[in-house]
């Protein structure tokens, strides 16, 4: 089978496309930079197409020839500034990749959206079922848009699977992979709140549920397989900050420093912060939105497809051990490199 993914040197997308290889799968890449798509996967049998995902002839000109697509890219950023750009293009991006499958016949297309798009806290489990969001802005409203106009596509018969994972983690993040020495790391939103969770932890209410990007990669990829449409929510697995804090620090040799903190606290921060933005742009994961997950988080569903396709969830011990190994391997390469020694998993 020919699979097209979008997305590819993303961290979702590039562990699909290398999960598609290993499966024996012939591998395209849609790459607004092919240089850089070129870069990750050298070695590997991957065709590279260059192209962005709104783009219409460029996404028609990748599609051409491929069984099927996975669409896991997105236009991503947490600047209030960027809202306007990130509706259009991800609400476009969307709609051209998977409108162009149907056009062409394509047997299989499978979308990687957010729990973002349909679920928030406190509110009642998600599920296949669950209605988009309504009342977000910014990257959560893209992609509220972007699952409109991928539904409207299934709603029409249109052969589509669409998967809802939690954050993802795991190792072999791009960001690591393209790193300069003295620059900042381009890390996953999810990877990077990891990382800063090895520094310093919460101690409060909720936790973190987390999907590994190589779990998440073989679902989509046994979708495409299987050609089985409908609607999935992937919720992974889920630590309190204690038990998290458990797991970390054996792996780290050492203590990870918490904030304790009421949870109604850190809530109203995020609100202030959120309030500060107006103003001026600050760079922070905090925001009430995301001290909402954090404080509230609980054990989420995982849809019976993933067992049904022969797709186990690993344990979040060896999802830190891999990723922390990720950070790692990164610190010695800047060390050889001559570059800087200062990161630390």
């Amino acid at each position: 089978m020919k699979l097209l993914v979008t997305g590819a040197t993303g961290f979702a997308g590039s562990h699909i496309a290398r999960c598609a290889l290993a499966r024996g799968h012939e591998v395209r890449v849609l790459a607004r930079t092919p240089a850089k798509a070129e870069r990750l996967f050298a070695g590997a049998r991957v065709e590279v197409a260059a192209g962005d995902m709104t783009d219409r002839a460029a996404v028609r000109a990748a599609l051409a020839g491929c069984d099927a697509v996975v669409h896991a890219a997105a236009a991503v950023s947490l600047d209030p500034r960027d809202a306007t750009r990130l509706l259009r293009e991800n609400v476009a991006g969307t709609a051209c990749v998977l409108g162009g499958a149907r056009e062409l016949g394509l047997a299989h297309a499978v979308y990687v959206s957010s729990l973002t798009a349909i679920w928030s806290l406190p509110g009642p489990d998600p599920s296949a079922a669950s209605a988009v969001r309504a009342g977000t802005a910014g990257y959560a409203l893209a992609k509220c848009e972007a699952e409109r106009a991928a539904r409207a596509l299934q709603d029409a018969g249109a052969p589509l699977a669409i998967v809802y994972p939690s954050g993802l983690i795991g190792p072999d993040d791009p960001g690591l992979a393209f790193a300069e020495p003295g620059a900042p790391l381009a890390l996953s939103e999810a990877v990077r709140a990891f990382r800063g969770f090895t520094h310093t932890t919460l101690a409060t209410s909720g936790g973190l549920a987390s999907v590994d990007a190589r779990d998440l990669a073989l679902f989509c990829v046994r979708l495409v397989e299987t050609q089985r449409a409908g609607r999935f929510v992937v919720g992974g697995q889920f630590h309190s900050w204690d038990e998290l804090v458990a797991a970390l620090e054996p792996l780290l040799g050492r203590a990870v420093p918490r904030l304790r903190a009421p949870a109604w606290l850190l809530r109203g921060a995020g609100s202030a912060l959120d309030l500060a933005r107006r103003v001026r742009p600050i760079a922070s994961l905090i925001s009430r939105e995301a001290m909402e997950y954090a404080t509230r988080m609980r054990p989420l569903p995982n849809d019976g497809a993933l067992a049904e396709l022969g797709v186990s969830l690993r344990p979040l011990a060896e999802t830190y051990r891999d990723t922390l190994a990720s950070f790692e391997a990164l610190r010695v390469r800047r060390r050889t490199e001559g570059g800087s020694q200062t990161l630390r998993a």
